[in-house]
């Protein structure tokens, strides 16, 4: 097996609301898509030369909050064959 070496390249996380607060009406993956948006940008790499997107999330809302990092990945721009998950 062949050792590759992991790089953590850029990070951005969301701001911190409150219940029934500004950002009630801000659906996760919009939250998310901005937050990835954000690392991508200030990482200076490319979408398409994103290995991996990782994520987490505390509280999910919706359905598609399953899928949060792979929703947020592709509408950042990364390449569908971009692998995400959430942690």
């Amino acid at each position: 097996m062949t050792q590759r070496d992991i790089f953590v390249v850029g990070t951005a996380r969301t701001a911190i609301g409150t219940f029934g607060g500004s950002l009630k009406d801000v659906p996760n993956t919009q939250l998310a898509t901005t937050a990835v948006k954000a690392a991508i940008e200030r990482s200076g790499v490319a979408p398409d030369a994103i290995g991996h997107v990782v994520m987490g999330n505390v509280i999910p809302t919706d359905v598609k909050d399953a899928y949060l990092s792979r929703v947020a990945a592709i509408d950042a721009g990364c390449p569908i064959e971009t692998p995400a998950f959430n942690v």
